[in-house]
């Protein structure tokens, strides 16, 4: 897996690259239409003196860390020449302003049961390069031979990004080949910073990479900040992934418990699904560079991404698999815009920690059938499977102690052959699915009382292929 390098790299010269700095671009890899175009800006504009039909918009971040509470979405308006356009939204839209913002469904699970709500009520709030919101910045820049050829570019890009920082944001530095090399810690230092990377400098690429284990060293550099702060963490590569210890589902659990986006850039022909997943987890956004000009770009626009934007706030609805938001903006003189947002809350997707999970399915009282307010548990997880093809799943059954032991041990296989039957009915195959009984033998909590016995009333899933 070409991914883990560069990725963070990018962000060393992201934050950093101003136009008047000109980078070579003689290592583009593709040419004309098969190079793609992506949403990039290098400025600010008002609303008020834009060309409303060249509008467009995206979701640049989503923060899902607090669901089922809260999630936010950070969002932009751009016009086709690489403006992002202010003052839409308070505190710095004009008295009397068009409320921009105007409706924000979510569409949740995948195309056969798909099911749209809307969310009300949402706020929104305009943030701009005067609010200083302090950001923290993880770098993680791969030193291994695999970058040789552009490493003079990486070590200028390195020293714009450093030398760009405000006052107010701290930034921290791991390189890595092999071996992997805190060059400094999260500091606010300038001076120190530009010290300590010049004289990591003189010392020649390494061998090999450990680029998740690189990718893992930078992100807990960034244990010190509250989780409601800014985190960033980009991630740039074009090596190869070869002796690392950590897996991608530790780089996902941490990032997403430590409210922590990745921002992953594919260099040349890096791979392209690993990242865009790694992306979408954790809340971030992916982006491919074919040339130094079109990196760039990039950094320039996660650069002003994370000083110009406006916080969609809103209490998403529950449900354990694929959110789509789309929020709704309509600008007087054209048509309606929708800025798309995705996150996951599926324990099947592959980059999750998780071996099992638990469901409350209800059934009638001491019996097999499913009661209808639990259906849209078993939704869930069928859509879940369809979309995950390569997952198979052990469906446990657990009863509370309330009768004999063998009757427990029946009742729990009929409850887990039921919940298979109804995914099976949904178009699951069988050969996915495998059933066992437990009775009353592995308790989660005291049957003593009515409360313990109902934590033991319950359907284990344990996810035996991913």
């Amino acid at each position: 897996m070409r991914f883990f390098v560069g990725v963070l790299l990018a962000c060393t010269i992201l934050v950093g690259c101003k136009s008047t700095h000109s980078l070579d671009t003689s290592f583009d890899l593709r040419e004309g239409s098969e190079r793609m175009k992506q949403l990039v800006f290098t400025t600010t504009r008002n609303i008020d003196s834009v060309d409303v039909q060249k509008l467009m918009v995206d979701v640049w971040k989503v923060e899902h860390y607090a669901y089922p509470d809260t999630i936010k979405l950070f969002v932009r308006v751009l016009d086709s020449t690489g403006n992002v356009i202010t003052h839409m939204a308070q505190p710095y839209a004009k008295p009397g302003a068009p409320n921009y913002f105007s409706h924000l469904r979510e569409s949740l699970g995948a195309k056969r049961r798909k099911k749209i709500v809307d969310v009300s009520p949402f706020t929104v709030r305009e943030f701009g390069e005067q609010d200083s919101i302090p950001t923290s910045i993880a770098l993680a820049v791969d030193y291994s031979g695999s970058m040789k050829g552009v490493l003079s570019w990486i070590e200028q890009g390195t020293e714009i990004f450093i030398s760009l920082m405000r006052p107010c944001d701290r930034i921290s530095l791991t390189t890595f080949a092999k071996d992997i090399t805190p060059v400094f810690p999260l500091t606010s230092d300038t001076s120190a910073m530009l010290r300590a990377y010049r004289e990591h400098r003189k010392k020649a690429p390494g061998m090999y990479t450990s680029s998740i284990d690189g990718l893992m060293k930078a992100l807990t550099s960034l244990d010190t900040v509250p989780i409601e702060q800014p985190k960033v963490c980009v991630f740039f590569t074009d090596g190869d992934e070869n002796t690392s210890f950590a897996k991608m589902s530790d780089i996902f659990d941490y990032a997403v418990k430590k409210n922590i986006s990745i921002y992953c850039v594919g260099f040349g022909y890096a791979q392209d699904e690993p990242l865009e997943a790694l992306s979408l987890y954790t809340g971030g956004k992916y982006y491919h560079a074919y040339s130094k000009a079109e990196l760039n770009q990039i950094f320039m626009d996660i650069y002003r991404s994370l000083r110009n934007y406006y916080l969609i706030t809103y209490h998403p609805p529950q449900y354990d698999g694929l959110h789509v938001a789309e929020l709704s903006i309509t600008v007087p003189g054209r048509d309606s815009m929708v800025a798309r947002a995705t996150y996951d809350k599926t324990p099947l997707n592959p980059l999750s920690p998780t071996d099992e999970f638990t469901r409350g399915i209800l059934f009638a009282y001491n019996k097999a059938d499913i009661d209808s307010t639990s259906l849209h548990i078993i939704d869930e997880i069928a859509d879940a499977l369809e979309r995950f093809e390569r997952v198979e799943l052990e469906i446990q059954g657990h009863t509370d102690n309330i009768g004999g032991e063998e009757f427990n041990a029946k009742l729990s296989l009929a409850r887990a052959e039921a919940v298979k039957s109804a995914l099976i009915s949904r178009g699951i195959e069988e050969r996915r699915l495998r059933t066992k009984g437990y009775g009353f033998m592995l308790p989660v909590a005291s049957n003593e009382t009515e409360e313990g016995r109902a934590q033991n009333r319950r359907t284990v899933f344990k996810i035996l292929r991913k």
